[in-house]
């Protein structure tokens, strides 16, 4: 920027010193024809000798040389600017002066005469003289001129080109913090505000892309956690049915082969057809939590009166808590309704009541309390170890270790409460109390 200003100065410079004293020779030889015609008319009405004034005036003005010659072409008067140079403020011409001639022939008093006057153009050469000697300075004022020139246009156009070079470097790393602060309306704003817009949508595309990834990540965890879960559920399955049908197996073998106490074949009929009924109570638990694991299930909502659920589920398990001299309390407040399954909900509430009734001592106490959407069963005279606590809602868990049915149920109860409390999208907890235990749910306040 800096050598093109300088290249452009110098020359218009050069131009200006190439053309100005041309013009200026021109402009001054159409002054000059002018004034000596002038004169010529002032002679013509005057006569030479009465005009004399004029000429020396003429002379001066111009620095010229003028004669006026008779007829016979011999000179009557002359003047010379030269001689008056040391009379007035006259420059003396040079042999490199440029100069013109005029000449013009008059009548006075009948007579002919001829004026000639020869013109030293010193103005041309002091022009140009002028200019050669401004030179120096001209230099200068170009030099500041283009270096404050080439300052101004780099920080107008190249720092804010450089500014979004820096940007463009940035977004090869995929650094969307940036901004292009170039505030124009030209091409270059243009420029920006297109690299700030580009860099939005970039932005924009890779919150998208992370968040779609996260949730990716998040699909394959919960994928492998879902076959995590499906195998342990699977291999519990297993165990849980094969001893069982080993217990089945054997008994028929002893029977078939008619060994010591199996000969009695009708009483250990009635056994296997008991482990029977017991098997083909497990599987039917089996099915129905493995069909609520899975991708199609679906809740078919209806409009369920929880207290009156409640109430009805609480009679069944009288005769059982009758019989282990249990004492029932409910709180349970009417018309309370929520949007659910039906079916699963009295599941939930016979396997979460049952569960009380079952692992409670001779005696206990089962409170079934439910106040708008809170619902909790405690049962008095146990407590659950916070390590089995933890576990509880674990497919096949039970706290009874020994894995005794006598004792235990089949430890799915709780998981396909849990599995149903999921689907339903309701929250649940089970803790110890200070007499017991109590398991809680929380209906959402939206579903009322």
């Amino acid at each position: 920027m800096l050598a093109l200003l300088i290249v452009s100065c110098v020359l218009i410079y050069g131009l200006v010193m190439f053309f100005l004293p041309r013009n200026y020779h021109a402009e001054l030889q159409s002054q000059v024809t002018a004034d000596f015609y002038e004169l010529v008319d002032i002679i013509e009405q005057n006569g030479w000798e009465s005009s004399t004034n004029s000429i020396l005036e003429f002379a001066l003005k111009n620095n010229a040389s003028v004669t006026v010659t008779d007829g016979a072409g011999e000179s009557v008067f002359s003047v010379n600017s030269v001689n008056l140079a040391s009379t007035e403020n006259v420059v003396p011409a040079t042999d490199s002066t440029p100069s013109m001639s005029c000449s013009s022939t008059f009548q006075d008093n009948g007579q002919s005469y001829q004026l000639y006057a020869n013109i030293a153009l010193i103005a041309v050469s002091q022009s140009y003289g002028i200019l050669l000697q401004l030179l120096p300075l001209i230099v200068g004022i170009i030099l500041v001129v283009s270096v404050l020139g080439a300052m101004i246009c780099s920080r107008y156009y190249s720092k804010p080109l450089v500014s979004i070079s820096n940007v463009a470097k940035r977004m090869t790393t995929l650094d969307m913090t940036w901004k292009c602060e170039v505030n124009r309306k030209d091409e270059i704003g243009v420029l920006a505000a297109s690299l700030n817009e580009m860099s939005q949508r970039l932005s924009d595309t890779m919150d998208s892309l992370k968040a779609a990834n996260w949730q990716l990540k998040k699909d394959i965890e919960r994928e492998r956690e879902q076959e995590k879960q499906r195998v342990e559920f699977f291999t519990a399955v297993s165990h849980e049915l094969k001893t069982p049908i080993a217990i089945i197996k054997g008994q028929l073998e002893g029977m078939i082969y008619q060994v010591g106490e199996y000969k009695d074949r009708d009483t250990y009929l009635r056994r296997c057809m008991k482990t029977t009924n017991d098997m083909e109570a497990l599987v039917k638990e089996i099915l129905s939590a493995a069909r609520m694991g899975g991708s199609d299930f679906h809740l078919e909502r209806t409009d369920l009166d929880i207290s009156q659920m409640l109430r009805k589920v609480c009679q069944q398990f009288r005769g059982r808590m009758e019989d282990k001299q249990m004492e029932l309390r409910m709180d349970i407040r009417p018309e309370y309704h929520y949007q659910g399954d039906r079916r699963l909900m009295e599941k939930v509430f016979t396997n979460v009541i049952g569960n009380a009734v079952a692992y409670s001592p001779v005696g206990a106490v089962i409170t079934v309390t439910q106040k708008d959407e809170v619902f909790s069963v405690e049962n008095t005279g146990v407590h659950i170890a916070e390590e089995d606590l933890e576990r509880i809602f674990t497919p096949f868990y039970r706290v009874d270790k020994s894995r005794n049915r006598n004792s235990g149920g089949s430890g799915l109860g709780l998981y396909i409460t849990k599995t149903i409390l999921d689907h339903h999208e309701i929250v649940y907890k089970m803790v110890n109390t200070e007499n017991g235990v109590r398991f809680t749910v929380i209906f959402p306040k939206a579903a009322m």
